[in-house]
């Protein structure tokens, strides 16, 4: 009898300890739903982030896609990855020119990636200038061209991007050995002929461009397929959108600016091309916008607020000191002064490696 009198109190207690883990568990749901509803009902904006389908770079997580169907709860170390500002192509492809490795990788849409043994421009030549860094478009397309600086050398598949500077082949193979080993050319980027021939076509005019040493703040990304933009931006608002976006990633200021994705008119892009943040640090992590949740009794409510009376009291400053918030931190760091459209341009967009020298035709 004692034997079966124990296991029924053993039996009683484990059921006492199920329901007491279980009602707060059926406590939470129940506020979970209720707030969901509310939300829905009281058309409060839960600030999901709508992009379009544009798929943006982290360097670490590599890419993370957002969608208006998706809410995305981002932890301490997912906004700690330095992420990099992504300008959008519509094109199939683009190309990442590597100095420091003396290579170039052709990226296209479907993930593939190809890459080529190229020789960039040595400085220490006789009128030669080293390649620069920077996010330039093809803007010409030439089968073969005969260079006006270089006592008419014949250039195949000539495609520049840089002002005079572009991929092509020379005659011969002799200068094949210094492909993917060092620096050898005036200015440009000599690749084999039948590699240059394939870039060649496969790129149309307008294709982008991100030449740098191992270092950029910026990426190329695709835009979604058939992508339509419903705006029609000018020359000079690409331009702006283009430096803001950089400056709020440098900033920390990613997640809490607004960000306009668009797909970039390569015909934006100077021949001098634009600044690719070469000697800027990205930041350890970026800023995110502060949230408060808070639960109240209906009977605390009924008769006497609103919703919005609430959502508005949490705006106070008085509201916030009493929950020993600081109002300026959940605004941001407010030290550094803002800078104007203009500002922004030159500092941002404009590249400041400039205009390269022109070296004209020996006489013979």
């Amino acid at each position: 009898m004692e034997n079966n009198q124990e296991i029924e109190n053993t039996e009683a207690q484990s059921d006492r300890g199920k329901y007491i883990i279980f009602l707060p568990l059926m406590i939470i749901c129940l506020l979970i739903v209720s707030f969901a509803f509310q939300a829905k009902d009281q058309n409060i904006d839960l600030k999901n982030p709508k992009v379009d389908g544009f798929t943006e770079y982290f360097t670490k997580t590599n890419h993370i896609e957002n969608s208006a169907n998706k809410v995305n709860i981002l932890s301490e170390s997912d906004v700690s990855v330095g992420l990099k500002d992504t300008v959008y192509t519509d094109k199939e492809c683009w190309l990442e020119l590597r100095i420091d490795q003396q290579m170039l990788y052709q990226h296209w849409r479907s993930g593939k990636v190809e890459k080529y043994a190229i020789s960039s421009g040595n400085k220490y030549q006789d009128r030669a200038i080293e390649s620069r860094p920077g996010l330039f478009a093809i803007f010409h397309k030439e089968e073969r061209h005969e260079s006006s600086q270089y006592n008419n050398a014949e250039m195949f598949w000539f495609m520049p991007f840089n002002q005079g500077i572009g991929f092509h082949s020379l005659n011969g193979t002799g200068y094949y050995s210094l492909l993917g080993v060092r620096p050898s050319s005036h200015g440009c980027i000599r690749m084999r002929h039948e590699d240059v021939k394939k870039v060649f076509r496969d790129c149309p005019i307008g294709t982008l461009v991100l030449a740098h040493r191992g270092y950029t703040a910026r990426i190329v990304g695709f835009a979604p397929q058939d992508y339509a933009s419903k705006d029609s931006l000018s020359k000079d608002e690409e331009k702006y959108l283009l430096a803001s976006n950089l400056y709020n990633v440098l900033e920390g200021n990613y997640f809490v600016s607004e960000r306009k994705f668009f797909v970039i008119n390569p015909k934006t892009i100077p021949v001098s091309g634009v600044y690719m943040g070469y000697d800027a640090k990205l930041p350890e992590k970026q800023k995110t916008k502060r949230s408060i949740y808070f639960f109240m009794n209906a009977v605390d409510v009924a008769g006497s607020y609103k919703t919005g009376d609430i959502l508005d009291s949490l705006k106070s400053s008085e509201f916030l000191a009493d929950l020993n918030f600081d109002a300026e931190e959940l605004k941001g760091n407010t030290d550094q002064r803002d800078l104007s459209s203009s500002e922004i341009v030159k500092k941002y967009f404009s590249n400041p490696i400039g205009v390269l020298p022109y070296f004209p035709p020996l006489n013979k």
